[in-house]
């Protein structure tokens, strides 16, 4: 069985937007032990929940529940989404995929794996929301290693070229290369310009 997306019936947002920050992937196997996420980047070690209120106002949003971080998200015109749906060639009976997913994640490991991507969707989203976006943001700053994401946010970046819409690559908000307030100073700088 493929590993689809945690969030794959939330990964186009339906209100309208201003701002769209685009992840790699979430999956939806559960860690052992572990408090899984309860919306995008809602790893405890993730601060894209404190980042979120230093540049668009409020207070931090870390510890808050869904309905809270929804409500935010939806006031301030912001949308989420990923740009991968699913890991095709994983298997949960396979001992080193789930470790992989779960407990070594991360993008170069991902790269390894046959992947379904959500750039068709995403390029609809940004078109439908083409009045009001002001930015698309890649929440990872390299590419380096990563050529299946790195060719699918590429295209995006093209699209969002050709329909004059400002693209960014943010430091990513997981909890190491700096905290909330350093990675908040890098994120304004290319957010609110």
């Amino acid at each position: 069985m493929a590993c689809p997306h945690r969030f794959e019936n939330q990964l186009v947002p339906v209100w309208e937007i201003e701002h769209l920050f685009i992840g790699t992937f979430n999956p939806s196997w559960n860690l052992n032990n572990a408090v899984q996420a309860d919306y995008f980047y809602g790893r405890i070690r993730n601060n894209f929940w404190c980042i979120m209120p230093i540049i668009f106002g409020g207070n931090n949003l870390k510890y808050s529940d869904f309905a809270t971080k929804l409500e935010y998200i939806q006031t301030h015109k912001i949308g989420i989404t990923d740009l991968i749906t699913e890991v095709i060639n994983a298997q949960i009976e396979n001992e080193i995929d789930v470790l992989n997913l779960t407990t070594r994640f991360s993008d170069n490991v991902l790269n390894r794996y046959q992947l379904e991507f959500n750039t068709e969707k995403i390029k609809k989203l940004i078109m439908r929301n083409i009045k009001t976006i002001k930015g698309v943001y890649l929440t990872r700053s390299t590419l380096n290693g990563i050529n299946q994401i790195a060719n699918n946010w590429r295209e995006i970046e093209k699209f969002c070229e050709e329909n004059k819409i400002h693209t960014e690559r943010l430091k990513t908000p997981a909890n190491y290369g700096g905290g909330c307030v350093l990675k908040s100073t890098d994120w304004l700088n290319k957010i609110i310009r």
